[in-house]
């Protein structure tokens, strides 16, 4: 028999027994994977549940010219392990539904699940199952992935007061500046290290998991937290919006790297303006009580983990201020994030 090289010759349920092979769901608390309504799974005492999905769309998420089908594939479970990373909890099972155009190919969709099950393992996360359905046009991509937290160590985005100090992890802008290099016909930005760098973070960004999991370990009083999606001014608009506060941030603390540095030169950009408005980095933004910076800083020295200070939170409502390395004060404007329906 003629081997099925396409979705139309394989059928849906052919789909899904070539899914089920590929799945190795070995953890004794899954009750029930792929080949039910439910994925059924045990919980633990004394912790909560997580439970986070994104969707990411063909021509509104990703360009299948730009990003290979093992890094779509990595790309989509990161982010939703990203969110788990953001209340300061541990992913440990996913479910994945497609919407596959008639004329994908098996090993685009094979690819596709290597890119799945390389993160998972790298994170210890059962792929459970999910589902699959027929698209008219574009490759569609649904993952929801189930975390668990100690139900005292859960972070959320609202709890900050006036005088708490703002962090950073990673560095940031350099996600964007990659989705721009990807996009642009005219590649002169600079040396192919740079380039290189900027665009690998923008195709495979790392969840912070290790230090999402140092945060909530540790006796640190953190107040917030959220990851970085959307940009730094929006996403800490985020943080200060939910209890009506402003922040000062600190021009000389942000963190750029030496990739972006050298490509905004390249081109004569500001590098901070990329810091700032850039989405899409998934690096973690958390408040932080004063008397506990200095052990914060210890802790990540500690762990050889990278963090910066990058500022404060006022009671200034809904008012985010930059403070220029000249002791100028900017007002800087709310970013303006991607929005699906406008």
């Amino acid at each position: 028999m003629k081997k099925a090289t396409s979705l139309k010759q394989l059928g849906e349920f052919g789909l899904i027994e070539r899914l089920r092979s590929k799945l190795n769901t070995h953890s004794p608390r899954i009750k029930k994977g792929i080949g039910d309504d439910c994925a059924v799974f045990s919980t633990r005492p004394n912790t909560v549940q997580l439970t986070s999905t994104d969707a990411l769309i063909e021509s509104i998420h990703f360009d299948l010219k730009t990003i290979s089908p093992v890094q779509l594939g990595r790309k989509a479970m990161a982010v939703n392990i990203s969110d788990i990373a953001a209340m300061g909890g541990t992913p440990y099972l996913a479910l994945i539904s497609l919407g596959l155009p008639m004329s994908t190919s098996t090993k685009f969709i094979d690819k596709l699940y290597l890119g799945l099950q390389t993160i998972c393992d790298s994170h210890k996360i059962e792929l459970a199952g999910g589902d699959t359905v027929a698209s008219p046009k574009h490759l569609f991509i649904n993952v929801c992935v189930v975390g668990e937290a100690c139900k005292n160590r859960v972070f959320y985005r609202t709890g900050a007061k006036p005088g708490d100090q703002i962090f950073v992890t990673g560095n940031l802008g350099d996600s964007a500046m990659g989705l721009k290099i990807l996009m642009a016909k005219n590649k002169n930005f600079g040396a192919a290290k740079h380039r290189n760098a900027l665009v690998k973070k923008h195709l495979e960004p790392i969840p912070r998991i290790k230090e999402s999991s140092l945060l909530a370990k540790s006796r640190l009083n953190v107040t917030s937290m959220i990851d970085i999606s959307d940009g730094l001014t929006q996403d800490l608009g985020h943080l200060c919006s939910k209890d009506n506060l402003g922040a000062n941030l600190y021009e000389d603390s942000l963190p750029v790297s030496e990739a972006l540095y050298n490509v905004c030169l390249q081109k004569r950009h500001d590098p901070i303006n990329w810091t700032l408005q850039g989405g899409e980095d998934y690096e973690l933004l958390f408040t932080i009580k004063p008397e506990d910076v200095k052990n914060l800083k210890r802790l990540f020295l500690k762990a050889n983990t990278f963090i910066s200070h990058i500022g404060e939170i006022t009671n200034s409502p809904k008012k985010i201020i930059l403070t220029r390395e000249n002791g100028s004060k900017v007002s800087l404007k709310p970013a303006t994030g991607f929005n699906h329906f406008k």
